[in-house]
């Protein structure tokens, strides 16, 4: 009889240690979800190897990515390439890095991109009827879109004078030329100019703090503006409606958990720009990294023109790039949304999904748990039922009134009728 009461006991201590475990797991999954990349920059940085994160070459280095058949470039970038990384090209073909010697990496053509459509809904768009910035959305909160920096000195040579200008960049006069004309088109910006010096890849450790501050702003999207570092400044110019412009890239980071959406995203950016002003955007780069793009489903990185590029014509692309920013977003006015307010930049993350996903686990795990542990106490399926439902009569009927539970007590005599008249 001991050795069962024994037992039981070791099996009530295994579960109950089990349900913590659970319990431990979950919580540990949900902060690292949250905070996992910023715990990650943080300890990179503590201890001295901040370089792996987000490597990016010297101004005027950069890496040629070729057709691994027909030796074609297919682009020139001054960021660290890796293999496993994939481009989207101006002519939406498909590559996927396979081989990165030197400065030079093979790609496999994976053939054409899927999702750079053009939306029917786009064609029935129409100007918006509010005043400069104040673009309403959802129940009347304003739509924002937050621009920063994490590379604030990055500048323009032959317009700045300089390839760098720590905390007041050339590329900070790009971003406010992409701000301005999203207020001309009624969407309401924020355009945070916080300096992240110095120039290294931590430097997205720090800009995170002002991506994070953004975000309490509810803003629809993010985009972080840069400049490519490639020498050859004929590699971004072009004319597009007979305006001289520099060329962008969309870069997006192949390292965490929105990256699905965040590359839907600039697939739909780079639809829309291909037939309103085509060949303005040269590419999508899936690289590797963050970018700070787990922070929210539209995020994006831009790189406009090269340190060679004119100031100015980088200035004219990022204009121009604007027009597709509120199609692609669907910034209008709108009736509020049933069932009140939400955050678009956050309320579609995977995360908020996948917690629903595991509280069930949980609950599923300590329902058989307390299954077991009836069985285990009992002796027997019957006495599980027993067990369940003398729980059901004592327990749940307190929650119901007490007149059952009085009447049970009379029968047995546990309970004198006259004490409550006593009272």
């Amino acid at each position: 009889m001991n050795n069962w009461k024994n037992l039981r006991l070791i099996w009530g201590i295994v579960l109950l240690g089990l349900g913590l475990s659970i319990i431990s797991y979950a919580i540990a999954m949900t902060i690292i979800d949250t905070h996992g990349p910023m715990v990650a920059y943080t300890v990179a940085e503590k201890l001295g190897i901040g370089q792996i994160w987000e490597k990016e070459l010297k101004v005027g280095e950069y890496i040629t990515i070729v057709d691994e058949r027909t030796n074609e470039v297919l682009d020139k970038i001054s960021r660290q390439v890796y293999r496993g990384d994939k481009i989207i090209t101006e002519d939406n073909r498909e590559y996927e890095v396979i081989n990165v010697k030197g400065n030079r990496a093979m790609a496999r053509k994976l053939g054409m991109a899927k999702g750079v459509v053009w939306k029917p809904e786009w064609d029935e768009y129409a100007t918006l009827p509010v005043a400069r910035g104040e673009m309403a959305v959802q129940g009347n909160k304003k739509a924002q879109i937050g621009i920063y920096y994490t590379h604030s000195d990055e500048s323009y040579v032959p317009t700045d004078g300089s390839e760098s200008i720590p905390g007041r960049g050339g590329v900070m006069k790009v971003g406010t030329a992409l701000a301005e004309e999203l207020l001309k088109k009624g969407v309401s910006v924020v355009n945070d100019k916080t300096s992240h010096e110095p120039h290294d890849s931590m430097a997205y450790h720090r800009s995170r703090r002002t991506a994070v501050e953004l975000l309490k702003k509810r803003p629809i999207a993010l985009i972080d503006v840069h400049r490519d570092g490639v020498p050859d400044p004929d590699y971004y110019n072009d004319k597009i409606d007979g305006e001289d412009v520099t060329k962008l890239r969309l870069v997006v980071g192949r390292q965490n958990p929105n990256m699905a959406t965040n590359l839907e995203f600039a697939k739909k950016v780079k639809a829309y720009v291909d037939r309103a002003k085509p060949g303005l955007i040269k590419e999508i780069f899936i690289g590797h990294g963050n970018y700070n793009q787990d922070l929210g489903p539209k995020a994006m990185l831009i790189e406009v023109g090269t340190h060679t590029n004119s100031r100015f014509f980088a200035e004219n692309g990022a204009a121009l790039f604007a027009e597709a920013l509120p199609r692609v977003l669907n910034l209008q006015a709108a009736q509020k949304a049933p069932g009140g307010i939400t955050n678009p930049l956050s309320d579609t993350r995977p995360e908020s999904r996948s917690a629903w996903t595991t509280l069930a686990w949980i609950l599923g795990i300590v329902l058989v748990g307390a299954a077991v542990f009836l069985f285990i106490s009992t002796g027997s399926v019957k006495g599980v039922k027993s067990k369940l439902g003398e729980i059901t009569k004592t327990e749940f009927a307190n929650y119901l009134g007490d007149g059952k539970t009085e009447e049970a007590a009379n029968q047995d005599g546990t309970k004198d009728p006259k004490d409550k008249q006593k009272r």
